[in-house]
């Protein structure tokens, strides 16, 4: 058995490299030479477990987990259409990760990511840079003791 989490971030970072107009793709690596732009990150994020869980559970039993990582894209682009291009990247991860089976595959019951929101560099006392991190959740089920 593997490790589902690892599973799920490996399988984004597939994701993330078809989508359209992506030169670079990578993973908790935010060194992004321009030459290498429009480029995703895919930032591990955190997980929790399920707090129904009762106290006296036995230590191997499985858990619920909810990982929350987040896509981070940017762009070279930093002029008058740079909302644009973010609103369209935008729209682009998020299907793609609604829509890939494998992704889905990977969930608890198949519920695949669900998109929590978005923070983008786009806001007044922020840079006017082409950037975006888009955050999802995803739930699926540990086995302790099967890794």
């Amino acid at each position: 058995m593997t490790d589902l989490r690892e599973d799920i971030l490996a399988r984004l970072v597939v994701v993330a490299g078809g989508i359209t107009g992506i030169k670079t793709v990578k993973r908790n690596d935010l060194d992004l030479p321009e030459t290498a732009l429009p480029a995703i990150v895919i930032l591990d994020g955190d997980e929790t477990a399920d707090d129904n869980d009762p106290i006296g559970r036995p230590p191997k039993a499985p858990r619920i987990i909810t990982m929350t990582p987040e896509f981070y894209v940017v762009l070279a682009d930093k002029s008058a259409t740079v909302g644009t291009q973010i609103n369209l990247y935008r729209a682009r991860v998020i299907n793609a990760v609604a829509n890939d089976s494998q992704l889905i595959g990977l969930t608890k019951d198949n519920e695949g990511g669900r998109y929590d929101g978005a923070a983008s560099g786009l806001a007044r006392g922020r840079t006017m840079t082409g950037e975006i991190g888009l955050s999802f959740s995803f739930r699926y089920v540990l086995r302790p003791g099967s890794v």
